[in-house]
């Protein structure tokens, strides 16, 4: 298989349903913040996040951006681990090995797209205290937002962990299951996400990167990457 991540920005609604499911799924701290642009996902904490994005010209308007790790195949993060705990699986989805981190973040500054991140110590541990939310009206950077996890992560060696490096997955413990759809995909009620099989001659999502009507966001950076979107 060669699984294929696709997202079509004009469906996302920023319901943040994918943030909620990648949170259960793993252990993220979940939190209903409108994303920065200026610091996102560091600031964050998130393995998948909704950017918004204002325009106001020629009127004004607001879009919304799904993003996460792009699971480069030509790879800045690894290249750079010096501890080898960056790595590619056969089926090309770039993981961590949390016993091998040791924290250095080589990886979160040769990352060109910001999709990584890293847990800090005594934020799990905050979060399982943490029982109300309430949505921030100012700029993340200038509020200290309440956070919170909802239950453990399902046992995977690629969950969430303190003072490790942290990023998607792609659910690629799900693949070990047998049903290997991410957990975003799975509630996107728009499907705005979509995962799909490019050995797949028949798979519609694998289509609609072999039609180029989905491409790449920054081809230019030539990290040719697993997840592409609809333009």
């Amino acid at each position: 298989m060669r699984p294929v991540f696709v997202v079509d920005p004009k469906r996302c609604v920023a319901c943040m349903a994918c943030v909620a499911a990648c949170s259960i799924e793993h252990g993220v701290l979940f939190t209903l913040a409108k994303s920065d642009p200026e610091a996102w996902p560091q600031t964050q904490r998130l393995r998948t996040w909704v950017s918004w994005i204002e325009r106001e010209e020629p009127r004004p308007r607001r879009t919304f951006m799904p993003l996460l790790c792009f699971h480069c195949q030509d790879t800045p993060c690894e290249r750079v681990c010096p501890t080898r705990a960056t790595y590619k699986t056969p089926e090309g989805v770039v993981l961590i090995n949390k016993d091998k981190c040791i924290g250095c973040a080589y990886c979160i500054i040769a990352c060109p797209y910001g999709a990584r991140y890293k847990v800090k110590a005594g934020d799990l541990e905050k979060a399982k205290k943490t029982f109300n939310m309430k949505e921030v009206e100012e700029r993340y950077s200038k509020t200290e937002l309440r956070i919170k996890l909802f239950k453990p992560p399902v046992p995977n060696e690629w969950a969430t962990a303190e003072r490790a490096v942290d990023k998607c997955t792609l659910c690629y413990h799900r693949k070990e299951l047998g049903e290997w759809i991410p957990s975003c995909v799975e509630v996107c009620p728009t499907k705005a996400r979509m995962f799909g099989d490019l050995d797949d001659p028949n798979d519609p999502v694998a289509e609609l990167v072999r039609s180029g009507k989905a491409k790449q966001l920054r081809p230019d950076l030539k990290t040719e990457g697993l997840v592409y979107y609809v333009r």
